[in-house]
């Protein structure tokens, strides 16, 4: 119901994010993705292109055991893109000309070859280190780019003793086209059908220290549910907010549950003072 296994990690590799060059949208992208499913992000981080500090990662989420890993970037054709030689050599696993992988690239660069002038289609080293994959690991077609994503279960100390770890492009339109398309069957596979709902009471005035005991009392009532209090610019200003969220793979059981807690909570609102300007879901 609540508090279930699909949890998620979330890796952004790249020197230019750790630059500044480049700001990181994906992470915050696949949180909200990841997040509307009902599953939870438990860690995200930024990574250097390193193959010491991309194992580290790994090895350590693997012993954590989250049931699904994103990595994105280093997917490329140039030689500091490293991810999948990175993950090879942290499980320990040789890399192979994927033969699928591969197709995918040769139709990628004979399409861009077709409709740009002076465009070779040729499957140079370069292109070609693109199909190179960990053993066993599957491609994932890539419908902007040229390089394909990747899914592959590794021993984890995750209940089912399988991590599936996700590699997907750097590149926001690639990474986010591939995630709504033809990762669809990986997630269903890992984290599943699920459902994440947020409701959001909007008051009519803001002191934090005010409500802040009885906020801590509804959230031990309904432990499977978020509570939260803040300062929200809204469209009608400044205003103090309490926000109840919460996952789970029963849609009928969550909705229940933030029920049941959005009525405490604005019982115990109005019994303090407060004028509940209206709720926002």
């Amino acid at each position: 119901m609540f508090g279930d296994l699909r949890t998620v990690e979330i890796f952004a590799i790249g020197n230019e994010l750790l630059a500044g060059q480049v700001q990181d949208t994906n992470t915050h992208w696949l949180i909200r993705m990841v997040t509307n499913t009902g599953a939870r992000v438990t860690r995200a981080a930024m990574i250097r292109d390193d193959y010491d500090h991309i194992g580290d990662e790994l090895r350590a989420a693997l012993w954590r055991g989250p049931r699904l890993i994103l990595t994105t970037g280093g997917l490329g054709p140039t030689e500091d893109d490293l991810t999948l030689r990175a993950i090879a050599r942290t499980l320990d696993l040789p890399l192979e000309l994927h033969p699928e992988a591969l197709e995918m690239i040769r139709q990628r660069y004979a399409h861009l070859a077709k409709i740009r002038p002076n465009y070779s289609a040729e499957l140079n080293d370069a292109r070609r280190k693109m199909a190179l994959f960990p053993r066993g690991a599957i491609p994932i077609a890539n419908p902007r780019g040229t390089a394909p994503g990747m899914a592959l279960d590794a021993p984890s100390q995750h209940a089912d003793g399988i991590t599936t770890i996700v590699a997907l492009p750097g590149v926001p339109a690639e990474m986010e086209a591939i995630f709504t398309t033809s990762l669809r069957p990986v997630l269903e596979r890992t984290i599943g059908a699920g459902c994440y709902i947020e409701h959001t009471i909007v008051l009519d005035k803001g002191d934090e220290s005010r409500i802040a005991a009885l906020l801590k009392t509804v959230q031990e009532h309904h432990p499977a549910v978020y509570v939260k209090s803040r300062g929200q610019w809204l469209e009608d200003g400044l205003r103090l907010t309490v926000v109840l969220s919460i996952s789970g793979s029963n849609p009928d059981l969550v909705q229940e549950e933030i029920q049941r807690t959005e009525q405490e909570a604005i019982a115990g609102l109005v019994q303090l003072g407060y004028t509940i300007l209206r709720i926002m879901e």
